[in-house]
């Protein structure tokens, strides 16, 4: 059964990584406005995170491998109408139902693996499906670069095609039955949307920002609608008698644990998602070199998990986690001082510093926010991470663009960052604007450093 979540794993985190890349060329194929473009990305994120949980129910319900195979299907037939689609819309659109098939793959996969290998062959298992995650991120950066540079950015797609098919072939033969018949799911009518709701409003607002001004009509009332629909999700859930998001849970060291997650997913998108626009037009890279230099950050952090895992066995994960963000802090530092014409030793030690301080980081707060909980409780506890981290991954995705956009603007760049329809000067203002936001996420990535080391020690991690 591994081969078969293991492929759909990463065909789920290829689609994050390798879309980046092709970003700037899709968005000169459709003429279309970064603040429009990013939805490309944000779309999907935001759909595989505002599902996770209320999908996770419904699997229980209905059956695990019920709600695979269909994801999976879902997923599929969503990649061939991204490869076919004929405008900016309809791309956006089919990323939706995509994210939806991501969302339903994605909250089965770790029980199904979990309930299928014995207590002592389990460690194993998740390590090596933590693994297959890992190569998706990492393929996607090279493929991209290299699909987009030979052929059309629909093929990145379309590969998802075969491979879709493939992993289908193998769903009935491979994966447990379902061992009860489907019964009806159990979900509160008002917390599902409302919080959906909320983090869509809450992404629109940061899109429209840099465009529409933050002090608009627009923008505040999207915060507004925003705040409001996540107090009552929040309401919902304390009353409910088996809420989405156990509240309970989030106070002390898991709550920080998780919110340290969501910091550290915001500043490996903030890199991920604005690095190829940067180096392609600012930097003048080809598509597939861009890919090839962002590749290597997974392939750094990829090296570094093991023997991060270990370290935090020996000296505790505090220290690890506080001193991973450190390093990612001086990585994104680095990139804010690359400027029009960087050195290739220059953007080589920023994005290895960045690869090193999100692999040790990860790993050390996996592991902090696993033991910081009961036994009887850690499928919770992962689902709640998976949450935060594909939050981050949303929130990330649309404050790099705010952030890039309202500084592009600021330093005389026009009012719209158009990929592809850059002068010299616009070009300057990029760079500018690159500097300021990822100095202020450098100093985001310092201060929690400075906070993780005031969390408690965990006496069975520390």
């Amino acid at each position: 059964m591994f081969p078969v979540l293991a492929l759909g794993s990463v065909m789920a985190t290829l689609d994050i990584s390798v879309v980046n890349v092709a970003l700037p060329t899709i968005s000169r194929s459709f003429r279309a406005p970064l603040t429009t473009s990013e939805w490309v990305v944000l779309a999907y994120v935001l759909t595989l995170t505002a599902l996770l949980l209320a999908l996770g129910r419904v699997a229980d319900a209905v059956g695990r491998r019920r709600m695979y195979g269909a994801g999976l299907a879902l997923f599929t037939l969503a990649s061939l109408a991204c490869a076919a689609a004929p405008g900016i819309g309809a791309l956006i659109g089919a990323r939706v139902v995509q994210g939806i098939g991501a969302a339903m793959m994605s909250s089965t996969s770790l029980a199904l693996l979990t309930s299928s290998f014995p207590d002592a062959e389990r460690g194993r298992a998740i390590g090596a499906f933590g693994a297959a995650v890992g190569v998706g991120l990492a393929l996607g950066p090279p493929l991209g670069g290299l699909v987009v540079e030979h052929a059309s950015w629909r093929w990145i797609f379309a590969l998802h095609l075969p491979l879709g098919l493939a992993t289908l072939a193998m769903v009935r033969s491979r994966l447990p039955a379902d061992a009860a018949p489907p019964r009806a799911p159990r979900l509160d009518p008002v917390a599902m949307p409302a919080s959906v709701t909320a983090l869509v409003a809450v992404m629109l607002a940061l899109s429209r920002g840099p465009v529409d001004g933050w002090g608009s009509t627009r923008v505040l009332g999207l915060l507004a609608a925003g705040a409001v629909l996540a107090v009552v999700f929040a309401l919902r859930e304390r009353r409910a008698a088996a809420p989405l998001l156990p509240l309970d849970l989030l106070g002390g060291a898991l709550g920080r644990a998780l919110l340290l997650t969501l910091i550290g997913q915001i500043l490996s998108i903030a890199v991920g998602f604005h690095m190829p626009l940067y180096l392609e037009e600012v930097l003048g890279f080809a598509p597939g070199t861009s890919g090839r230099w962002l590749a290597v950050l997974p392939l750094t952090a990829l090296v570094l998990a093991p023997l991060a895992g270990r370290w935090s066995d020996r000296v505790g994960g505090r220290a690890l986690v506080a001193s991973g963000l450190f390093v990612l802090g001086l990585g994104v530092g680095a990139l804010a001082t690359l400027g029009t014409r960087p050195g290739p030793g220059h953007l080589a030690v920023a994005l290895v510093l960045v690869g090193i301080g999100l692999g040790v980081f990860s790993v050390a707060n996996s592991s902090s926010l696993m033991g910081s909980v009961p036994a009887e409780r850690l499928g919770t506890a992962g689902g709640l991470q998976a949450t935060a981290r594909n939050l981050g991954l949303a929130a990330g995705s649309a404050l790099i663009v705010a952030l890039v956009a309202s500084r592009f603007t600021a330093h005389g760049g026009g009012l719209r960052l158009l990929s592809g329809a850059l002068g010299d000067a616009q070009k300057a203002s990029l760079a500018l604007a690159t500097r300021d936001a990822y100095a202020a996420l450098a100093i985001l990535a310092v201060a929690a450093s400075g906070w993780a080391l005031t969390t408690p020690r965990n006496r069975r991690r520390d």
